[in-house]
């Protein structure tokens, strides 16, 4: 069936298959034009998805894309923290006169990683994610950092004890931290580079 109402050519070239446009205030609206089956109806149902605006100046223009309206993603230090837990967590809890509750021992990585339990380093690691505010109230609680340096201490005990080597001790704490998590936590994502899978293989260690 011939459209009844005919744009200028500028426009009308954008038609084709299955399109339609419509007159809008600044200018005319392309649409794609479908139909889907409803239960029960006796017809098809007609579908008109907008796809952007055309105009003399520009010519067609694309709907925005909801995607680029979002926020862009933040990635945060994932590689070294996760390796502490799943490797030296227990240990270390253990080790620690007093027993560690899991803020404190937290902070004492976040303490690890950055050197400071600033609120800025608290919120550049993953690990923390699921209870931020824990860790925040610990360490404004004045948690001491005698009692931080011990936790790190402990760590560099296991790290020592596990890998030996100081070589491949090296690789691991520097090249770690560039492993990195958006904040959906997507842990498929999360990229190790082969030297790193090499040693954690070599070790019979976890990542």
């Amino acid at each position: 069936m011939k459209n009844s109402i005919v744009y200028p050519d500028w426009v009308e070239k954008y038609r084709g298959k299955g399109r339609s446009i419509r007159k809008v205030r600044n200018g005319y609206g392309l649409y794609k034009c479908s139909s889907v089956y409803v239960k029960g109806a006796k017809y098809p149902k007609s579908v008109s998805t907008y796809l952007g605006m055309i105009t003399e100046k520009d010519g067609f223009i694309p709907k925005t894309d909801i995607n680029s309206l979002k926020q862009p993603k933040i990635y945060l230090e994932y590689g070294l923290s996760h390796f502490i837990l799943v490797n030296f967590k227990r240990d270390i809890v253990r080790s620690v006169y007093g027993g560690l509750t899991e803020d404190t021992l937290l902070a004492g990585i976040v303490y690890f990683l950055f050197g400071s339990t600033s609120e800025v380093f608290v919120k550049a690691t993953y690990c923390t994610k699921d209870c931020m505010d824990d860790v925040l109230n610990r360490v404004r609680s004045g948690i001491k950092e005698k009692r931080l340096k011990t936790i790190t201490n402990k760590i560099n005990q296991f790290l020592v004890e596990k890998i030996p080597d100081e070589s491949d001790r090296l690789i691991l704490l520097k090249l770690l931290p560039l492993c990195v998590i958006d904040t959906n936590g997507n842990e498929d994502s999360v990229i190790y580079r082969d030297e790193i899978k090499e040693i954690i293989e070599r070790y019979g260690l976890s990542i």
